[in-house]
């Protein structure tokens, strides 16, 4: 068996593309790597990813070290952590929260937030596409899907990108003391936004929870906060950075040649936002003439199957009219991300109101330099506006 470890050349979190390809013309999609193994390529992912032997990967304690307790019990509770009877139940629960109406429902809301944003950007004095626009957005509709106050919602972007540090492959030591009671604060604020009663998200959460569950409604949402956050805010980041790159968006949508919709999901196929998640092997298993055995760590690297060639033609071509077939930005299967359709709303009314409605347009100013973290952010991404 081949194998493929995290590269090492910086050059990889810029253009993952090349090291992907490199390493599927030696391999057949399932590769060693250090503690366990890494699945690449369409194929391999979208068969591995659905089957339901490849389950959650624990999250234990000692995985973040004793320092990062309380970012762990922030945690503790997300759906990537959790495998069998006890993760379908639960995820049952989060699905009735994040009901298809109820993210139909936000979209008026959404739209006036993206709004808000935009405004924001334009009266900065150095504007930034991250900073001004989709980070505040992001946690902004977090808010509003949880039903948290909105003066929250700078401190908590801010808290989520102080806890998505000690998470990246490049942690700072030095700000690890502020990221603990940052976790601590966040989920003793949902917390009590459930006793409250308050919050629709928690109470429809909390009717559909096995009546056998430690977890609360509260900590499921603790669970996806970082998502629905960070990984959001990657989203919006990752769309905007790619269409406002096609000169011809705003002329092949007026006449008609695809939807918004299919320019947004083609844009997060060619981004791959997240770029990869760990699963685990419930059970022993054999796979094209590899055996997987039980208890076997899976890194899924989702975007070398969004860029297989194999799967989709000129696959680093921005063709939103290309034949139908799923994209695996948000994963697949029983552990696919249930936030699909709030990331992919808030991702639509971001583009429409930044570049379709109207007014100055703005313009990409610099380099797009992305950090070495599971979510694909730059570490900066100034505008000007024409």
């Amino acid at each position: 068996m081949r194998t493929f470890d995290l590269p090492t050349d910086p050059a990889f979190w810029q253009d993952p593309a090349p090291f992907f390809q490199s390493a599927l013309t030696a391999g057949n999609g399932l590769f060693a790597s250090t503690g366990g193994l890494s699945v690449l390529g369409y194929e391999a992912l979208f068969e591995l990813g659905r089957d339901p032997r490849i389950d959650g990967h624990p999250f234990p304690v000692e995985g973040l070290g004793a320092d990062k307790t309380d970012m762990h019990a922030l945690l503790r509770w997300g759906l990537f952590a959790l495998a069998g009877p006890e993760h379908r139940g639960l995820r049952q629960a989060l699905v009735a929260g994040l009901s298809t109406q109820r993210i139909a429902a936000l979209r008026p809301t959404i739209r006036d937030l993206a709004d808000m944003a935009r405004q924001n950007l334009l009266d900065a004095a150095s504007p930034d596409l991250i900073r001004d626009f989709a980070s505040p957005l992001s946690a902004r509709a977090f808010c509003a899907l949880a039903g948290i106050d909105q003066r929250h919602a700078g401190w908590i972007g801010s808290a989520i990108a102080t806890i998505g540090e000690q998470l990246s492959f490049e942690p700072a030591p030095e700000r690890l003391t502020a990221a603990n009671p940052e976790a601590r604060e966040l989920l003793e604020l949902l917390r009590v936004l459930e006793s409250d009663g308050e919050s629709g998200l928690m109470r429809d959460i909390a009717a559909r929870l096995p009546t056998d569950s430690p977890a609360t409604a509260a900590d499921l949402v603790a669970g996806f906060v970082f998502d629905a956050v960070e990984t959001t805010t990657s989203g919006v980041f990752c769309v905007l950075d790619c269409l406002m790159k096609q000169e011809q968006l705003r002329l092949d949508l007026s006449a008609g040649r695809y939807a918004l919709s299919a320019a947004v999901q083609e844009a997060f196929r060619l981004t791959s936002p997240t770029t990869l998640t760990v699963r685990m092997a419930a059970e022993g298993l054999a796979w094209r003439g590899e055996t997987i055995a039980a208890g076997t760590a899976l890194t899924m690297w989702w975007p070398s199957g969004n860029l297989d060639g194999r799967a989709f033609e000129r696959p680093s071509q921005f063709d939103p009219a290309r034949p139908a077939k799923r994209h695996l930005a948000f994963g697949i299967g029983g552990h696919g991300c249930l936030g699909r359709q709030h990331a992919s709303l808030i991702a639509e009314e971001a583009v429409r109101v930044l570049l379709l409605d109207g007014g100055p347009q703005p313009i990409r100013d610099g380099e797009t330099r992305f950090l070495p973290r599971f979510s694909r952010l730059s570490e900066s991404a100034p505008v000007r506006f024409a």
